[in-house]
């Protein structure tokens, strides 16, 4: 195998590598994450994360420059730009979106996209969120996310929709959505649920450092006994039973008004081992991480060693096809050929 302008050649081209008793891995791709800046992308770039998916971000401008010129010093970064969120929703309440990132009904899916397409993301994003208490905002229903999936189809951009219950995934997929993120912590997808999300052909991030770490950090005077990361793990079991696509995310950020923060590249591991303790095997954690991920969201120049394909690589001391952890002992990365210094 050689390397001939960042891309992988049947020859052997490019700086010889003595990787005896080591494993080579393609780059990982973490499908959901938040940047505030550069540092991140540069810190999961160490860690062997070579491409990140930003599900949200307010500095979309600052991210969008960061995507369109590249360096080997950083992870390859995509975008959704902003989120579409109901009217008084978390998205502009809280965490500082514009007031247009609110859609008011199905009539206004077609300006919201409009208004995201002039933003050039890769994807777009919807907020799909429970009411739970009488003073919280009503959710996006339905018919809303069915117009904004339908507009967006038309654009050519696929749809990730941000939901944490099992009525929110019912909702996801009554309007077509192309992947669904986070699993639920409150209580746990019934096979049938489960069933239909494999049925249906959508992708499901299930961020379970993310939900661990937001109930970790949990300060209640008590908490209900359903609330507990072992139904986020069971979620992820019965979608793995049932046959569904399953990539990895984090939601690693470093936002103040995020519930959570995790740690950007480092994350990525002990997604991996918790995909494996929600019954995934370790090829189908890490095939999550690399060639399942790249194509769910399209990046087909990447995310398997083959020729023609970029040469993002990572090498590991051992095995992660017999422990997961493995992916933690990182002896080299590469992206697009060029050695990333340690």
């Amino acid at each position: 195998m050689g390397v001939e302008n960042g891309v992988i050649t049947d020859g052997t081209g490019g700086e010889v590598v003595d990787g005896r008793g080591g494993y080579l891995l393609p780059g990982l791709i973490d499908t959901h994450v938040h940047i505030g800046h550069a540092d991140e992308l540069a810190a999961g770039l160490r860690w062997g994360v070579t491409t990140m998916l930003d599900m949200g971000t307010t500095r979309w401008d600052d991210l969008r420059a960061l995507r369109d010129n590249e360096s080997d010093d950083r992870a390859d970064v995509r975008g959704v730009s902003h989120p579409a969120c109901a009217v008084r929703g978390t998205a502009v309440r809280k965490m500082g979106y514009p007031a247009s990132t609110a859609v008011r009904g199905p009539f206004d899916a077609a300006r919201w996209v409009a208004e995201r397409l002039r933003q050039d993301p890769d994807h777009l994003k919807v907020v799909v969120e429970e009411k739970l208490l009488p003073f919280q905002p009503r959710p996006l229903d339905r018919d809303t996310v069915t117009a904004i999936v339908a507009e967006a189809h038309r654009a050519g951009k696929k749809v990730v929709v941000h939901a944490a219950s099992p009525r929110a995934y019912t909702t996801a997929l009554d309007a077509g959505a192309d992947v669904i993120t986070h699993a639920p912590i409150s209580t746990t997808l019934t096979p049938e649920l489960a069933g239909r999300v494999a049925a249906a052909g959508t992708a499901v991030s299930p961020t379970l450092v993310m939900m661990r770490t937001i109930l970790d950090g949990l300060r209640m005077p008590f908490r209900p006994r359903s609330l507990h990361f072992g139904q986020a793990l069971a979620s992820t079991a019965a979608l793995h039973d049932a046959g569904a696509t399953i990539v990895l995310g984090t939601d690693a950020n470093s936002d103040h008004t995020s519930p959570a923060r995790v740690a950007h590249g480092g994350a990525v591991h002990e997604e991996l081992a918790l995909l494996v303790a929600a019954g995934l095997s370790p090829a189908d954690a890490l095939s999550a991480a690399t060639t399942r991920a790249a194509a769910v969201f399209g990046l087909d120049d990447r995310g398997i060693i083959a020729a023609g394909r970029r040469a993002d690589l990572v090498l590991l001391a051992r095995d992660p096809s017999t422990d997961i952890t493995a992916t933690r002992d990182v002896v080299r990365v590469w992206k697009r050929g060029v050695a990333v210094p340690r």
